[in-house]
């Protein structure tokens, strides 16, 4: 056979051949490919595959995502405070000189009782000058009635019965002028109104608690002399059986609060406690750097352990409501590595390592605020078996 006629053929028989290999080599794709789909373990795509054996096991357990609609709760921090309608500022109504301190910063006091003794000459004077009116009303009242007689009897000229009324008259007020001075002052009712042969004349002024509370701060010492200047503060008192706490809530979140709204309070010192409250005031402006909104809180204080100052966090219960995913605690994974994530059934042989991001937890459940939709159902028993088939190197 010629060269030529040698390399015709053999050009031939390789033109032939070509669909055949072709074929062969689709073959064997496919082949390793319904291969692999039905090897266990994880795949290129992420995905994990269990063997029949395993499935039928009975340790796995896939439990749908629950969706409830669950009123809209607004987490933001706060700062307590004094409630300002439940503090007081006192102070002496008259000059005098602090002659017994008995209470003290720190202590707890109720209404009327006493915290100081200050000895103050005007007392003294105010307490003259009702005992004088008392005596002046005894007096011009004889005075009146004896003038009634004699101006009945026709043995009076008119206008001296009228003097003597008018002599009554004045009595009685400066009585009720001095009485009152007195009282307001601290003096007892029942002290003053006791028999006249049974009044003295007094110089020391009790100065009491107008409100039940603690004692924050006490300016005064022992032989100060007080009540000469304007706005003297000698102690302050708070009742701190509530408090106020002023919070920032975001612009987005306004149209949601209200007053009114019931709200829980908790801070890292007690860490077990919650507090509960509403919101009395959402202010009218806005902070025009953190763009947020001032609302203040009234807080119950069980126990005083809340603190002037100190920093909580407040939980807003709004009107809103808003469709919660949630999912059993059993079904989260990673939470403290960093990245939490679940696994999502695909379909009855195959699982998903799906990344989420938790919200709230409650009674055995997480909020998940992404990651996961209402559809997807997740692992909740049995993960070990897909962290094992995932640590498989991945079929290619």
């Amino acid at each position: 056979m010629s060269r030529s006629l040698r390399g015709a053929v053999t050009q031939a028989i390789r033109t032939a051949a070509l669909p055949v290999i072709a074929t062969v080599v689709l073959l064997a794709g496919c082949e390793k490919a319904n291969v692999e789909a039905k090897t266990p373990g994880a795949t290129a795509t992420g995905e994990i595959r269990l063997s029949p054996e395993l499935l039928a096991s009975g340790q796995l357990k896939v439990e749908p995502v629950t969706a409830t609609v669950e009123p809209i709760v607004i987490r933001t921090s706060g700062k307590g405070g004094f409630n300002e309608e439940r503090l007081s500022y006192v102070s002496s109504p008259l000059a005098g000189r602090v002659v017994e301190i008995r209470a003290r910063p720190g202590d707890r006091v109720e209404a009327g009782q006493i915290l100081a003794i200050i000895d103050s000459p005007e007392l003294g004077a105010a307490s003259s000058e009702f005992i004088k009116a008392r005596a002046d009303l005894i007096l011009a009242e004889r005075s009146y009635q004896l003038a009634k007689e004699l101006s009945a009897a026709k043995a009076m000229a008119k206008k001296d019965y009228q003097k003597a009324e008018d002599e009554y008259v004045k009595a009685k007020a400066d009585l009720r002028r001095t009485r009152e001075r007195l009282v307001s002052l601290g003096m007892p009712s029942q002290e003053l109104d006791g028999p006249l042969d049974a009044l003295h004349v007094r110089s020391q002024l009790n100065l009491t608690a107008p409100i039940t509370g603690t004692v924050i701060e006490r300016t005064l010492t022992l032989g100060q002399n007080v009540g000469g200047e304007a706005g003297q503060r000698l102690y302050v008192i708070a009742d701190l059986s509530t408090i106020w706490v002023t919070a920032d809530i975001y612009e987005k979140d306004l149209s949601l609060i209200r007053p009114g709204e019931e709200v829980a309070v908790q801070t890292p010192a007690w860490a077990g406690d919650t507090f509960k409250g509403r919101i009395e005031h959402v202010s009218d402006t806005v902070d025009p750097n953190t763009r947020t909104i001032k609302v203040r809180l009234a807080v119950g204080n069980h126990e005083l352990k809340l603190k002037p100052d100190m920093f909580v966090t407040a939980l807003v219960q709004t009107q809103g409501t808003a469709t919660v995913l949630s999912v059993p605690l059993a079904a989260i994974h990673g939470e403290g590595l960093g990245q939490p994530y679940v696994f999502v059934a695909l379909d009855d042989q195959r699982f998903a390592l799906r990344p989420v991001k938790l919200g709230d937890k409650f009674d055995g459940r997480a909020a998940i605020a992404d990651g996961l939709t209402a559809d997807d159902r997740v692992v909740t028993a049995g993960s070990i078996l897909l962290k094992a088939e995932a640590a498989r190197p991945a079929s290619s």
